[in-house]
């Protein structure tokens, strides 16, 4: 397959990366932080450099672009499937770094304040297209509804589909008729319509699975060869590699990212730089700082989207007083700095107190001047 398709990838790859673009000449009229995460409310919530969303982000989708065509590759022995399935395949992750950094792009320029209705836009028409192409699926290994029943009988995997087909359709324009729907009830609809889509194909699998072994069209003796038929011994031995490859890979890069990494504050006359492990860096202007204070027992919140540690807190994170705000600190409750900015706070600490007491002194008399 990927030497039958090898141009279709070069070309999707190519519109992956094309937000990188984004990163390299939108500094000139980008602000230094943009929204990349937006709450149930709609409101955003998380932050991020464009530099690292629009880099590290496309790079992600790449790398998991290629692991589903090669997955695909090695899985799927249906040379039969159907080509447009098989074509638009091609083209989910493409669409979806466009669409998310065309999204993220929007909101950073002012044009999309709220971005729920195009939540609810873009899951409708996902799950039109969903539904539209799935009872075109053939019974195979790696598309479709991967319900065992249906996997071990073409009757089975034709009618599941065709009725998981209408359901996902019906979920589409359940969710493009929420669209005017207030914020608060977005969970509430996503969650109920997904939990629908996904179990009742399984329950009709299994239905018709039963009414099948009734009426003695089948058997479930038919049923095994037919799911033996479908699932290839060599796949359990793919299944321990890739568990084992995975599994060293956390093994090795968990400890590292869980208890090393630092944080790092320089001054100069007009801004503080922050450096941290794991993060993109924040400078922080001191003309726009209106007050400091230094906290000798630290401050506590809850992670709205960042990264959390052993060792490290940073990200936006969310308490009583400050509401949500930007925090660049050790784990613990450590001495630290919070400082304000309009409505933006930013809470920071270094690795001991008295890295945390000198910087602040650095900062309230930069300030002070």
């Amino acid at each position: 397959m990927i030497k039958r398709n090898k141009v279709k990838l070069i070309i999707s790859s190519v519109i992956i990366l094309l937000p990188t673009l984004i990163a390299a000449f939108g500094s000139k009229f980008l602000p230094e932080k943009i929204a990349i995460h937006w709450g149930f409310g709609g409101n955003a919530d998380g932050f991020s450099s464009p530099a690292f969303i629009f880099i590290l982000f496309p790079v992600i989708l790449l790398a998991v672009h290629w692991i589903c065509m090669l997955v695909e590759a090695v899985v799927s022995k249906n040379s039969e499937q159907n080509k447009k399935l098989m074509e638009i395949t091609f083209w989910i992750i493409p669409t979806i770094s466009l669409v998310s950094s065309g999204m993220i792009l929007s909101a950073a320029l002012g044009y999309t304040k709220n971005m729920l209705p195009i939540a609810y836009l873009l899951l409708g028409v996902a799950f039109i297209i969903i539904g539209n192409y799935m009872p075109k699926a053939t019974r195979n290994r790696s598309m479709g509804i991967k319900i065992k029943w249906a996997m071990s009988n073409d009757e089975n995997w034709s009618a599941t589909h065709r009725f998981g087909g209408k359901v996902f359709m019906i979920s589409g324009f359940i969710f493009l008729l929420a669209m005017p729907l207030p914020p608060a009830v977005f969970p509430f609809v996503a969650i109920a319509v997904i939990l629908i889509s996904a179990l009742s194909p399984t329950i009709y699998s299994y239905a018709f699975y039963k009414k099948q072994l009734r009426e003695g069209k089948a058997t479930k003796e038919d049923y095994k060869k037919g799911f033996k038929e479908i699932i290839n011994p060599n796949d359990k031995k793919i299944a321990v590699v890739v568990s084992v490859i995975l599994t060293l890979l956390l093994v090795v890069f968990l400890p590292i990212v869980m208890f090393t990494g630092k944080i790092t504050a320089t001054v100069d006359n007009a801004s503080i730089k922050v450096e941290a492990s794991f993060a993109s860096d924040c400078t922080i202007n001191l003309e726009d700082i209106d007050t400091v204070d230094y906290r000798e027992g630290g401050v506590g919140g809850t992670r709205v989207v960042g990264f959390a540690s052993a060792k490290l807190l940073h990200g936006s994170f969310e308490n009583d007083e400050f509401g949500i705000y930007t925090r660049y600190t050790y784990t613990g409750k450590k001495p630290c700095i919070v400082m304000k900015s309009g409505e933006k706070t930013i809470v920071l600490g270094l690795e001991n107190a008295e890295e945390t007491k000198a910087l602040y002194e650095e900062i309230f008399s930069r300030i002070a001047e």
